[in-house]
């Protein structure tokens, strides 16, 4: 039974995440995507029914203006997904000022999408650095 229940929870996780990356491919065929996160709960893994999937997204050319930004990164997000973004040099401004979040993606995050020749996809923690500079923490297949 506990086998059954370990099972479940690992393919909602890996489904959720799974949701983070499918939407991440969508992003990418309007913006230069760097690096993508899945963060929070679902990365966790003690998300529940309510939780949405974080994502931070790393991204060129994202609009300045919080609305013009939102609505660009809101327009492909399927119900459930909460995109975040920075472009690479508010990433690095945010990761050199100790941003939670920012470090957190870093840290403990789950890497959907890394531009270009990236480290290999395992889930633990791993120290590849993408072209774009961008460190990520982990990803799964």
């Amino acid at each position: 039974m506990a086998r059954e229940i370990v099972a479940r929870r690992r393919a909602e996780r890996k489904g959720l995440i799974d949701l983070g990356r499918v939407y991440t491919r969508q992003l990418s065929a309007r913006l230069t995507v760097r690096a993508a996160y899945v963060v929070g709960s679902v990365a966790r893994g003690d998300f529940n029914v309510w939780s949405d999937v974080d994502v931070v997204i790393v991204a060129d050319d994202l609009p300045s203006r919080v609305p013009e930004r939102m609505a660009v990164l809101v327009a492909d997000a399927p119900p459930r997904v909460q995109p975040v973004g920075f472009t690479p040099a508010e990433f690095e401004r945010a990761r050199s000022k100790g941003n939670p979040l920012v470090i957190e993606a870093l840290e403990r995050g789950v890497v959907v999408h890394v531009e270009g020749p990236g480290p290999a996809e395992t889930d633990p923690p791993h120290s590849g650095v993408p072209p774009s500079g961008v460190s990520p923490a982990r990803t799964i297949p």
